[in-house]
């Protein structure tokens, strides 16, 4: 009997360490892609009337990640995206606006939790870093006087978090499909002055970002 239970006690720690050995996934994945943002508190103005039509506005560019995967659920992932917009001048009054370009930077590392099937990869994250949001030279003239008045471009660094997941859809053992990547983006935007006027820094929790691409799997553990 002494030896049945022994027996036993070492096919299932066998049993474990063949399972565990069987368990293979990437030392790291490395995803490039499309990326949408959208952001509120930017306005779009209606170029005959310059009064606004939109607090949102929609931001396209790209996002990059790689993770360091410790095991096969969990991952150390750092992000980057670049995403840009455009808002169009309009007259008001006889006074012209040029348009002005804006542009977001996201940098953000954290834990990534990964549930890996044979076919597809969900995960979840939290991300912390920093977030770089500008806006470009702005030319205010006045036909009358022919005054022109052009502000320099500014921008603001700020703490950046961000909460989401995704799915990857695994096209080979090399290979998967992101689509998508979801981020709930909280910033914190210091404060900026424009046109003389200084606006205070906040918290911003309104952003929401996607992003789609391919995800490139390197190593084997």
């Amino acid at each position: 009997m002494r030896r049945m239970i022994f027996l036993a006690i070492g096919l299932f720690l066998f049993s474990i360490s063949s399972f565990a050995q069987e368990v293979i996934y990437p030392k790291a994945e490395v995803f490039g892609g499309f990326s949408i943002s959208s952001i509120p508190g930017v306005a779009s103005f209606d170029p005959t009337t310059g009064l606004p039509t939109s607090s949102r506005k929609s931001f396209k560019g790209w996002q990059g990640s790689a993770n360091f995967n410790i095991t096969h659920r969990l991952g150390i992932v750092g992000d980057f995206g670049g995403q840009y917009a455009s808002i169009p001048g309009f007259t008001v009054f006889g006074i012209t606006s040029s348009g002005v370009s804006l542009n977001s930077y996201q940098f953000l590392f954290g834990p990534r939790l990964m549930f890996r099937r044979s076919k597809v990869t969900p995960f979840v994250h939290a991300m912390f870093g920093g977030l770089k949001e500008g806006i470009g030279s702005i030319s205010v003239t006045d036909p009358v006087s022919g005054l022109s008045v052009t502000t320099p471009a500014v921008s603001s660094t700020g703490l950046g978090m961000a909460f989401g997941g995704g799915l990857d859809i695994n096209i080979s053992d090399r290979l998967a499909l992101r689509v998508p990547q979801f981020d709930w983006t909280l910033r914190h935007i210091g404060s900026t002055t424009l046109l003389g006027v200084t606006v205070p820094g906040s918290w911003s929790t309104g952003q929401i970002r996607f992003g789609i691409g391919l995800v490139v799997k390197a190593g084997g553990k």
